[in-house]
Order: C-alpha cells, then structure tokens, then sequence
C-alpha cells in the first residue's frame, strides 16, 4: 500500500529592500508540508538562501528584533510574526523586509 502523502500548502513570498539583494528576487512562491510554521519557512529560505535565517533568527538574539516578517491573510488585518512558532496557512502572503 501507497504511504499518504503530507498535506501541502503554498505561500507567496515578497523580499524587499536588503532581503531582495539578498535573494536575488522579489517575490516567489515557496510550497510547505504541514504543519507549517514561520521556523519551518525560515528553515527552507536557509536552504534556498544561506545566511537568510540568522538575520531574522540571529543565534543568541531576539527573533525578528531588527528585520520584519509582515503576513496578509484573506479575511485578517496584516500582521507581524513575532513567534518563530506562528502557524502559516495556505495562500498566506509573507513580506521580508
């Protein structure tokens, strides 16, 4: 028998300002497994964009002290992530600055 395959959501992410150097882009989509959470998302631009995480999770500071994480969400005011621990949902649009 065929294992299940983990449930999959998609975000769309913005970059702007040093974040856009940084990655060479503006936007893209990224696709998660669930259960997905900001530290996850972290955990795949580290993989795509080395040295991405620790400006917004430097080892021994304050996550998101100097840099934001800004989420628009369908039917929510926009909001800040300040928990690396922040559930992200599908079709979640994220801009790092």
């Amino acid at each position: 028998m065929n294992s299940p395959q983990p449930a999959c959501i998609h975000v769309f992410v913005k970059y702007v300002g040093r974040i856009a150097v940084m990655t060479g882009r503006v936007r893209e989509s990224i696709s998660l497994d669930e259960p997905a959470n900001a530290d996850h998302l972290l955990d795949v631009m580290e993989e795509r964009y080395p040295g991405f995480r620790p400006v917004f999770d430097p080892p021994g500071g304050v996550f998101n002290l100097t840099t934001a994480i800004i989420c628009r969400r369908g039917g929510q005011p926009s909001f800040s992530i300040v928990d690396p621990q922040e559930p992200l949902k599908d079709g979640d649009v994220l801009t790092f600055w």
